[in-house]
């Protein structure tokens, strides 16, 4: 069995062969490196959170977005003369590998990440002319990052341009609310802050930049508003708990009279069957009296007379009747022996 010999790589029959070869090896050399070179100026990544603007011999020809960005279908009206939606700039959507003409296409990527702006505080007055500093804050991102580069070029520059729209613009909406709205009423405020959300992004979107959201950062009361501010914040809470109090007084009163109403409804709905029930019981006795009256009316008239009698004669009483009165006439018969039963 022959097994191959192992190079020399000192042997003189080695140096000998790769001196033959050295012009050959270092051409392939060459080219590999010419090969490695164009892959890499032919292609491109973009990140999950990254745009691009890709441009030939400084003029934009391409824009890569992400998937989700829809910025430029919802501001057509606004963005119909800008360069990005001519037949000159191709929009692509789409993270990931990218190709471009290697040496001739240049590529600058942006961020599609949230900036937030936050303001210097400032003396802001209501309608009343009443004072607050207020801290604003916003957050926006990169829209078209071709508006962006051609209008704005840098982050510097786009947070000069911002402060000096966003702020002025949440300021005027605050000089028109009123101390109380200010302070209390957030729909108010938030009403008239997306009021001004949409005049900046009129504003903004031919630079290429999309604010989302704007909002009061930080309120604080200077010293002379204090006083009056927690006076009037104890007269809402005064005025919310007096009304909270009637309310509660109010389903007092009603609770009480419907069941004052509910007693009154039961005891005579009671009254009313008592009554029925003593009329037939009286009826019913009546009945009996009469059954026994004419079954023996002697005896009956014997025994009322008795009754009455009993009545009649309480302790230390004297009773004065004739012997023919109706009370006395047969019980003295009975007692003289004069009685006769019929």
């Amino acid at each position: 069995m022959n097994s191959e010999r192992p190079i020399n790589y000192s042997s003189a029959q080695f140096n000998a062969a790769l001196k033959k070869h050295r012009g050959t090896l270092i051409l392939i050399g060459i080219l590999l490196v010419v090969v490695i070179v164009l892959i890499n100026e032919s292609v491109f990544i973009v990140g999950e959170a990254e745009q691009s603007v890709v441009s030939r011999f400084g003029v934009i020809s391409r824009i890569v977005i992400n998937n989700t960005n829809d910025f430029h279908e919802r501001n057509a009206d606004l963005l119909k003369d800008e360069i990005t939606l001519s037949k000159e700039v191709n929009i692509v959507s789409g993270n990931g590998l990218h190709f471009k003409v290697p040496f001739v296409d240049k590529v600058e990527s942006f961020s599609s990440r949230l900036y937030t702006y936050i303001s210097n505080s400032e003396v802001v007055n209501t309608a009343e002319k009443k004072q607050y500093y207020v801290q604003t804050y916003a957050q926006w991102y990169i829209a078209d990052p071709a508006l962006f580069s051609l209008k704005l070029g840098n982050m510097i520059s786009a947070e000069n341009q911002l402060d000096n729209l966003i702020h002025p613009v949440i300021v005027q909406a605050i000089n028109r609310l009123t101390a109380e709205d200010f302070v209390s009423n957030k729909e108010a405020l938030n009403a008239a802050l997306a009021k001004g959300l949409k005049m900046l992004n009129d504003d903004m979107a031919p630079r290429g930049i999309e604010i989302r959201d704007i909002q009061v950062h930080r309120t604080i009361l200077p010293p002379a508003n204090i006083d009056s501010t927690y006076a009037r914040m104890q007269a809402d809470r005064a005025k919310v708990a007096q009304q909270l109090r009637s309310e509660g007084d109010e389903s007092y009163r009603m609770a009480v009279s419907a069941a004052d109403l509910e007693a009154r409804q039961i005891e005579a709905k009671a009254i009313s069957e008592a009554g029925a029930v003593r009329a037939q019981a009286e009826s019913e006795a009546m009945r009996i009296y009469a059954e026994a009256y004419s079954a023996d009316e002697t005896f009956y008239s014997y025994w009322r007379s008795l009754k009455a009698l009993e009545g009649a004669l309480t302790d230390k009483a004297t009773l004065v009747l004739d012997k023919n009165h109706p009370l006395w006439s047969e019980l003295l018969a009975y007692a003289t022996g004069q009685y006769t039963a019929q």
